[in-house]
């Protein structure tokens, strides 16, 4: 019996399949499981994202930060600089100053993410804004929808602003 018909009449094409088929999803869970293992960003930054190309690392000021709201367009920009405050204690954290991290967006409980340019950070927080923002919603009804902050009184915090 040649090889071919003893491959179409037996158990060995179904043997050969099943291995094949397991060797490639095999594969297929070990690159998951390293994908899993690296520390990646909770959100990637969608190429529709105003001046995303166009970040280079300037100083900061917060006249700059409001203009650069406006430039790209973010909703309710006078509430987003109060959070940028709030979370950057009026701009002096470390993680501002380090990491460039304007809105305590992390990784995980403890790692924030790092950001190249205080810009970048305000493009990722446009990335997720545009991401969960239902339209005509009210701004702080919204935070606390999508629990933005562990804070229970984070929002009351931000109206002390105005």
């Amino acid at each position: 019996m040649d090889y071919r018909t003893k491959f179409k009449n037996s158990k060995f094409a179904f043997i050969v399949t099943v291995t094949i088929l397991g060797l490639i999803l095999g594969w297929m869970l070990a690159m998951q499981l390293d994908f899993l293992k690296k520390k990646e960003p909770i959100f990637t930054l969608p190429k529709q994202v105003p001046y995303a190309d166009t970040v280079k690392i300037e100083g900061f000021s917060e006249v700059k930060l409001m203009q650069f709201m406006e430039d790209v367009e973010m909703k309710f920009p006078n509430i987003v600089i109060h959070q940028a405050k709030l979370e950057t204690g009026n701009f002096t954290s470390p993680r501002f100053i380090k990491y460039n991290a304007l809105f305590g967006f992390q990784t995980s409980d403890t790692d924030v993410i790092k950001y190249k340019s205080w810009k970048e950070s305000v493009i990722a927080y446009k990335a997720w804004q545009m991401k969960r923002l239902k339209t005509n919603e009210d701004y702080y009804k919204f935070l606390v929808r999508v629990r933005y902050a562990a804070d229970t009184n984070y929002v009351k915090k931000l109206k002390q602003f105005k």
